[in-house]
């Protein structure tokens, strides 16, 4: 005899389990079978979907297709000599290139360099 329950997953979402029970009384189950429904579906496209628009709609990326979402850090500091202080007490001198949600790449004496923003005290601009 097959017994259905309806679970609710930690993500929000429901299964439905089949329990196979040998007795009449239901009382243990032997075996799970897992199925999961359309509502479990498109639960979990939604979700994907909501993570994809937040990952474009977060400020803190640069996006040229969106010019109005631009990193906190400053676009307006783009291929600007920069002198970087850093936290064990180094100040480098160069001119940024480019940066990410935790790195900045900068060209100094014809090197390039990546910091990561966790280690900058100060930036000047020269």
């Amino acid at each position: 005899m097959k017994q259905a329950i309806r679970v609710q997953q930690p993500d929000g979402s429901f299964k439905i389990v089949f329990r196979e029970t040998d007795n009449k009384n239901n009382d243990r189950p032997n075996t799970l079978n897992k199925q999961e429904t359309k509502e479990t579906k498109e639960n979990q496209n939604n979700k994907k979907t909501e993570k994809k628009k937040k990952e474009i709609q977060d400020p803190r990326y640069y996006n040229p297709l969106n010019p109005e979402h631009i990193d906190i850090f400053g676009k307006d500091l783009l291929n600007k000599e920069l002198i970087f202080s850093l936290v064990n007490g180094e100040s480098i001198m160069g001119k940024m290139t480019g940066f990410g949600q935790y790195e900045i790449l900068i060209e100094s004496n014809n090197k390039k360099l990546i910091l990561l923003k966790q280690g900058i005290i100060k930036i000047e601009v020269l």
